[in-house]
């Protein structure tokens, strides 16, 4: 098995002759850069995290598939958000060019979040554009870059790509989301309302899962944000999936500890691999 890494920005992991499928973890790295500097407690910037989803998908490259995990922080660059998904209000200058802040980002949680831990600042004062544009350029392009040459690959040698795109949910959804106070299902699959993968992609993960006794919904609480929507084109054979897990299955959301469960949990998400890995050999070309 071959390890490739970017300092700082992704680590990859190939397994000899890798299926046509890509495993990979945009929201749980927590290497901060010496450069950031945050008013907010690092328990709280800690509390944006997705942690461990990276250890609960650590054998997907020994099911046949690749796996790739992006070492910074969302609370430092969030790369689950269009790059123009930017306040203006948050920056000292003029952006280039018109920028395109959505609901996420008037609520504080935009490309750049400006809070943690539902309502702490992370700044004291505004950003340059410089800055701002240096963790596009050193930290999300590169990592989008490297999935984009992933997939495209994948499609070039075998027709096609499959990329499931690895999160975590809060068990209980937050007083400000649509579900508020729900208690959230196990796994919530979204492919933006059948727009970035086909429903056979959808149908293998959710067979897999429930299969292990989990209660799986789609597009219930996440329908998919960036990676998927910036990635996926079914039409071309590139079939994109957000797989969002329930925390509580393989963490105290207290604590911010690892349950004992969450070896269970990655020796199933390594068999739901194994059974993508074998749809996708059916398919390819």
């Amino acid at each position: 098995m071959q390890m490739d890494v970017m300092p700082g920005v992704f680590s990859r992991r190939d397994p000899a002759n890798a299926a046509p499928v890509l495993f990979e973890i945009p929201r749980s790295g927590a290497e901060y850069p010496r450069s950031f500097s945050s008013v907010a407690r690092l328990a709280d910037l800690q509390r944006s995290i997705s942690m461990y989803v990276e250890e609960c998908y650590a054998g997907v490259a020994d099911a046949g598939a690749i796996w790739l995990y992006a070492h910074c922080p969302n609370a430092y660059i969030d790369l689950n958000r269009h790059e123009l998904d930017i306040d203006p209000d948050q920056i000292e200058d003029e952006w280039p060019v018109s920028l395109q802040p959505s609901p996420k980002t008037k609520n504080g949680i935009g490309l750049i979040p400006t809070i943690c831990a539902g309502s702490q600042p992370i700044y004291e004062a505004k950003l340059s554009v410089a800055e701002v544009q240096h963790r596009l350029d050193h930290y999300y392009w590169p990592y989008h870059r490297e999935v984009a040459r992933l997939l495209e690959g994948f499609r070039e040698r075998h027709g096609v790509a499959y990329h499931l795109s690895c999160h975590s949910m809060p068990a209980i959804a937050a007083g400000n989301g649509p579900d508020a106070g729900q208690r959230r299902s196990d796994f919530d699959l979204g492919d933006r309302n059948g727009t970035t993968c086909g429903p056979e992609l959808v149908d293998a993960v959710a067979s897999a899962l429930s299969g292990f006794g989990y209660k799986v919904t789609r597009n219930a609480h996440f329908i998919g944000a960036e990676s998927v929507r910036k990635h996926g084109a079914p039409g071309q054979g590139i079939h994109s999936l957000q797989i969002e897990m329930n925390r509580s299955l393989y963490m105290d959301e207290d604590t911010r500890c690892r349950r004992p469960e969450l070896a269970r949990v990655r020796d199933q998400l390594t068999e739901v691999a194994a059974r993508v890995v074998r749809f996708a050999a059916e398919r390819a070309g």
